[in-house]
């Protein structure tokens, strides 16, 4: 990729060159190649499987936790993540509300947490996407004051709150987030080294992929940003969402399947780190079904899951 100060004919030249130095020796055979898998939490019912009916009574069915390395860590940490599905499943329109909803999701987060609660300094929610093809929707805190499962209880209820406040925003206020969203998605590159990282990531992102998949998808940021365009007349293949009231049933269809506790399909997990003072805490749970405290009940929990499906949703 040669972008700048430079024309056609020397751009070809350049490519040329890197080939004849660079490109003699045998490309990889594709099972060299090295492949991230990103595993499924188990829903409920799942864990109950996999461990006993003594987890059917939490909330979180499964959760890791550890102690702080330093001795003088007076912090504690909890973060929830609810895994939604992986990209190929979820498409454009799936990522688009996604990302809508972790773009709502902080503001409300800090302020009943940190301004309100006071839990703690760092606060956050937001959505991350992970290596292998997953996704998750994310709820941080970091906390002097309350102990992990307290810090994990309120994250919780703030889960159930936040649906409250999404079925009562007007459809305008989640059409004008929607169009914030759009805006920052299509935030122009300022500096050429911005603009050839964009195009990189896009061309590295099809390496992983076979040659159905090869060619970049220049436009991917375009046609994800058309999902959160609200117009009656548009033609969109990627969604069939036209006005604000379908954005916000959306978005409520959505929270409802993967983040709701009553849906059967959340698959959730918590992390909770432990500072040194509450190290009995720690203890009490270690062995108990659904806790992870050390790498073979991480081993034992992982025998039992699946991979989501690594193909892009381009």
């Amino acid at each position: 990729l040669c972008i700048g100060n430079i024309d056609e004919k020397q751009a070809k030249e350049v490519a040329e060159l890197i080939e004849s130095h660079f490109l003699k020796s045998r490309p990889l055979a594709d099972d060299e190649n090295p492949r991230f898998r990103s595993l499924r939490l188990p829903t409920k019912e799942e864990a109950i499987q996999i461990y006993d009916e003594s987890v059917a009574s939490r909330e979180v069915p499964i959760i890791y936790e550890a102690l702080a390395h330093s001795e003088s860590e007076e912090n504690n940490a909890v973060e929830v993540v609810m895994q939604t599905a992986s990209s190929f499943e979820l498409g454009f329109e799936g990522l688009a509300i996604q990302e809508l909803i972790g773009h709502m999701a902080y503001n409300s987060a800090f302020n009943q947490l940190r301004t309100k609660e006071q839990l703690g300094y760092i606060v956050s929610a937001f959505t991350k996407k992970i290596t292998g093809g997953g996704n998750a929707f994310c709820v941080l805190v970091q906390s002097s004051n309350t102990l992990p499962p307290g810090v994990e209880e309120s994250c919780l209820r703030w889960i159930e709150q936040f649906r409250k406040e999404l079925e009562n925003m007007s459809e305008e206020r989640i059409a004008m987030e929607a169009q914030a969203v759009r805006a920052n998605i299509l935030e122009k590159d300022i500096k050429l080294a911005e603009e050839i990282s964009s195009v990189w990531g896009e061309i590295l992102a099809t390496v992983p992929h076979t040659d159905h998949y090869k060619n970049p998808v220049f436009d991917r940021l375009e046609r994800f940003a058309d999902v959160l365009t609200l117009d009656d007349n548009k033609i969109d293949n990627e969604s069939s969402i036209r006005s604000a009231a379908d954005l916000k049933k959306r978005v409520l269809d959505f929270y409802d399947k993967y983040f709701l506790p009553s849906s059967p399909e959340r698959r959730i997990v918590s992390s909770r780190v432990y500072n040194r003072k509450a190290k009995d805490k720690f203890d009490e749970n270690v062995g108990k079904p659904g806790f992870i405290s050390c790498y073979d009940d991480a081993r034992k929990l992982k025998q039992h899951l699946s991979s989501f499906p690594t193909a892009p949703y381009w």
